[in-house]
Parts: C-alpha cells; sequence; structure tokens
C-alpha cells in the first residue's frame, strides 16, 4: 500500500495542484500558522533594526510623488528585514496555508510570524499604502473598462508587476515546495480581461515542473472603483511536456459545489454559507501605480515597467 502511495502519478498531483491555485487566485491573486523559512539567530547576534531609521516624513505636507517614495522606501526595508530574518514557506491548498478550509479563499499572510521587526515593517508599508489612498488622484479607476472602443484609454489598462501583498496565494518564496515566483497582472480594459502571470523561478539549477501558470479572468466595472471578477480558465506552462494543460473549470462553480454539500451536511443547522464574491477594490490608481484591495480584504500593491524608481523592487 506504502509503494503504491509513493508511485501516485506527478501528472494527477500537479492537475490537483493546478485547481487549487484556479480556486484562489481567481479573487485577486490573496494562514492560520506559517512556518518559518530560515531559523532566526539570538537576539544577542541580529543587527539592530533599520524599520524606523529613515528620516523624518511629513504625510500631510508631502506630494503623491513624495507618498510614493516613501511607500518604495518602506518596501525595500521589509524586503531587507525579510533577507535577515527569514520568508514565509507557503505551499499549495490548505495544508500549506495557501487557502482558507471552509471558504477556500485566499488565506493572509502574518508578517509577525517572521519577526517583529518583519510585523513592523509590513505594518508601515500598509500603512503609507492607505496614507496614498487618501490622495487617489483618479476619480473613476474602472473608466472604460470593458469598452470595445475605449479600453486602451483605461487606467487600469497593461502590466503590472507586485510589490506588495497579504495574500497567501501570491506570496512565493525559495524555500517553499512550489518554489520562488514572480507575480504580475495583466489587464486587457477592451476586452474585460484581467489574466494572474506567475512565472515560476529556476530552484537550485533546476527548472520546475510547473514554468508558468496564466489564470484568465472576466473583470467587470461595479462600481467607480469596483471590479467584479470572474474565472475563465487557467494554463499551464510545464517544462517536461511539450503541451500546455488547460483548466476551464470556473473557480466559482468549485465553490459552489463546496457551499452545497456542506449545506447538505448541515441541513437543518442555524446558519448557512454564502458563496462567496470575488471582486476587488481600487484604492489609489495613476500611470505607474496601483493599489487595491479584494473582497477577502487582502491588500495589492503593483507598479508599472514605466516607473523607474520601482524597477529595482520588482525586476
Amino acid at each position: 500500500m506504502n509503494n503504491r502511495r509513493r508511485g501516485t502519478p506527478p501528472a494527477t498531483l500537479l492537475v490537483a495542484a493546478l485547481l487549487l491555485i484556479c480556486a484562489s487566485t481567481a479573487r485577486g491573486f490573496s494562514v492560520p500558522s506559517l512556518r518559518r523559512a530560515i531559523a532566526l539567530p539570538s537576539v544577542a547576534t541580529r543587527a539592530p533594526s533599520t524599520a524606523f531609521a529613515a528620516a523624518p516624513y511629513d504625510a500631510a505636507a508631502a506630494s503623491n510623488a513624495e507618498r510614493k517614495a516613501e511607500l518604495l522606501k518602506r518596501i525595500k526595508v521589509l524586503r531587507d528585514v525579510q533577507e535577515r530574518d527569514g520568508d514565509f514557506s507557503i505551499d499549495f491548498g490548505v495544508k500549506g496555508g495557501e487557502i482558507d478550509k471552509k471558504s477556500r479563499a485566499p488565506q493572509k499572510v502574518n508578517f509577525y510570524s517572521i519577526s517583529d521587526d518583519a510585523g513592523k515593517a509590513a505594518d508601515a508599508v500598509m500603512e503609507q499604502a492607505e496614507e496614498l489612498a487618501k490622495h487617489n488622484p483618479t476619480e473613476e479607476p474602472t473608466l472604460y473598462l470593458g469598452d470595445k472602443e475605449k479600453g486602451s484609454k483605461s487606467p487600469l489598462d497593461g502590466e503590472w508587476k507586485l510589490l506588495f501583498t497579504t495574500a497567501a496565494d501570491a506570496t512565493f518564496s525559495k524555500n517553499s515546495t512550489r518554489g520562488d515566483a514572480k507575480a504580475k497582472n495583466v489587464v486587457d480594459a477592451s476586452r474585460g480581461r484581467i489574466t494572474n502571470v506567475i512565472d515560476f523561478a529556476v530552484k537550485n539549477g533546476t527548472e520546475p515542473v510547473l514554468l508558468k501558470l496564466n489564470v484568465v479572468i472576466g473583470a467587470k466595472a461595479a462600481g467607480p472603483s469596483r471590479v467584479d471578477l470572474r474565472f475563465r480558465y487557467a494554463k499551464a506552462v510545464l517544462s517536461r511536456f511539450p503541451y500546455r494543460i488547460y483548466i476551464p473549470v470556473p473557480a466559482p462553480f468549485i465553490t459552489r459545489l463546496i457551499v452545497f454539500f456542506s449545506r447538505i451536511l448541515r441541513f437543518g443547522k442555524k446558519g448557512k454559507k454564502a458563496v462567496p464574491k470575488a471582486y476587488f477594490d481600487v484604492l489609489y490608481l495613476d500611470d505607474q501605480l496601483r493599489i487595491h484591495k479584494t473582497g477577502e480584504d487582502n491588500l495589492f500593491v503593483q507598479a508599472k515597467d514605466s516607473w523607474n524608481d520601482a524597477r529595482p523592487l520588482v525586476s
């Protein structure tokens, strides 16, 4: 019996993993407990925290350019602290800490599980994102989203690379089984389509079995700042096979099945589960920076390549 378990076909495991990714990624790219990837050194041997050693910053008097520069500075501090203290080790599914056991929605990472310095540095990033949200220069971020003729003029249109997130399903590290990866978000406003692109990195000189995962999502304006999302399909590019795998099973369908069977088991009991709706709200948007929050309360900070100062943090 043990031999059979060890002999489970890799393709079966891969497809199962992809389905889990698709079910979570459709909500915007978003643990009860997270394992530390690197053991922390003793307090006595650690260098003093540099998280809040920056020059004084006056948020009220700052321009948006200065606020954005401060945001990048805080993200850089967080990256430095993670490099020193360790990183998350998140893997596929519920057991890996990627998605919630009950809702199957992306979990929120806890930076304090790395160290107090990492938690404080992440709080500083989120605080700055909230400050920028108060000064959003774009009155209607969803303008022309889904407009075939004017979609190219939509402020959301284009390629957005990930700078920071609290979402477990968009958090990758070299110390996890699924490996390190770069994540970006491509908005085709004319077609009302968003593609989440995950490029997995080479690990120890070896190409991963899963090279790239593209999750294609329908996007529709549900207000001046809200975008409703509907999963369409996922495309997996594999390193060891000459073909691509398409998964045309909508994540809402998977979620509805989970809720349906849950209701059967809970028949006659109080409390009903509702099917979670996938969406995100744009908090800040200009031609370089986009900040949004998903329905699961996960924050995303993304940048375009045109923002030269952000390139070192997304390359």
